[in-house]
């Protein structure tokens, strides 16, 4: 008797985990499309994205009948602590993404335009400045990986809900 509530609390607690939407971080879905384009990414983001989509089966080239539009990228860095000597002692970094898809031949908006937000913190030793920005640079990197994710997972939510071409 013991076993099977066990049992029943595990499968329990892995049906909540489910239905919550949790997943590991880094996993995508599969977007319901052969082809992309991106119109308007700076160079890394474009070359992230890319490289994801790719993994994920999805061609991207500029005679697409989707466009990916990146309407925005903001980055914005700013001091969030100070040591006792009025120094900074941690930076966060913040990356906002505007973005919508769209059908090439209508012009029609396929998705509503969205915002997404990511946010890191990290330590700054003003000591050590160069290991500090070489470290910002690394979560400038984390960053792009992690919007790239969550773009590729909106987008393929967003492309279960129209018929593709």
């Amino acid at each position: 008797m013991r076993v099977s509530a066990n049992i029943v609390i595990t499968l329990l607690l892995a049906l909540i985990l489910s239905a919550c939407g949790w997943q590991l971080r880094g996993v995508t879905n599969q977007p319901n499309l052969e082809t992309l384009t991106i119109k308007g990414a700076s160079t890394k983001l474009r070359y992230t994205l890319e490289d994801q989509l790719e993994k994920q089966g999805v061609l991207t080239h500029n005679e697409s009948p989707y466009l990916l539009v990146i309407d925005d990228e903001d980055w914005m860095r700013r001091t969030s602590a100070v040591d006792f000597q009025g120094r900074q002692a941690e930076i966060e970094l913040r990356y906002t993404l505007y973005w919508h898809i769209q059908d090439r031949k209508s012009g029609a908006l396929l998705t509503t335009p969205a915002r997404l937000r990511a946010i890191r913190t990290l330590p700054w030793y003003p000591e050590n400045a160069t290991a500090s920005s070489d470290e910002e640079d690394l979560v400038r990197d984390d960053l792009y990986e992690d919007m790239t994710i969550r773009l590729i997972n909106q987008i393929a939510t967003a492309s279960q809900r129209w018929e593709p071409y």
